[in-house]
C-alpha cells in the first residue's frame, strides 16, 4: 500500500510543524503546507492529496469574549471577515469529498479536542443486508 499523501491547512505554523513532523515520522508524504484558505484551494485541486488534514479554521484559541470598543470592532469585522473565507474553504472541500472519491478532509480542532472526518462512502444494495450493514456501520463510527 502506498504513503498516504497529505496536504495541511493551519492557522498556527507551530502545530504546521509539529504534524510534518509527525507525518513523516509514520511515513506520510507531505505533500504541502498552506495557511491563506485561496492558496490552499488551489493548491489541493493541483496536487489531489488523498487527505486534506485542516488544523484551526473556525476555531477560537483565545476561549475570551471580544470586549466591544472601536479597536475590537475592527478586530471583529476581520475575525467575521476571516471566519468567511474559513466557512467558504471548507464548502469547497467537502464538495471535492463527492468529485474525488478517494478523498478526506480531516479538520482537527484542538482545543476541543476532536477530529471531523469527512469523506464520501458508496456502496452496492443488492439486497436489504447492505442498508443493514450500512446502518450499523454508520451507528459504530459514533
Amino acid at each position: 500500500m502506498d504513503a498516504p499523501r497529505v496536504f495541511l491547512i493551519c492557522v498556527n505554523k507551530l502545530v504546521c510543524e509539529a504534524v510534518n513532523v509527525l507525518l513523516c515520522r509514520e511515513g506520510m508524504v507531505l505533500l504541502g503546507m498552506e495557511t491563506d484558505p485561496d492558496a490552499a484551494l488551489n493548491r489541493v485541486k493541483s496536487l489531489d492529496p488523498d487527505i486534506v488534514l485542516v488544523e484551526g479554521l473556525g476555531t477560537d484559541y483565545s476561549g475570551e469574549s471580544t470586549l466591544v470598543s472601536p479597536l475590537s470592532s475592527e478586530l471583529l469585522e476581520r475575525k467575521n471577515r476571516q471566519d468567511k473565507a474559513d466557512s467558504n474553504l471548507m464548502t469547497a472541500l467537502l464538495e471535492m469529498t463527492y468529485k474525488r472519491r478517494h478523498l478526506r478532509i480531516i479538520q482537527l480542532c484542538l482545543p476541543n479536542e476532536e477530529l471531523r472526518i469527512y469523506h464520501q462512502e458508496l456502496r452496492r444494495f443488492l439486497n436489504t443486508h447492505d442498508l443493514v450493514a450500512a446502518i450499523q456501520s454508520a451507528v459504530q463510527i459514533k
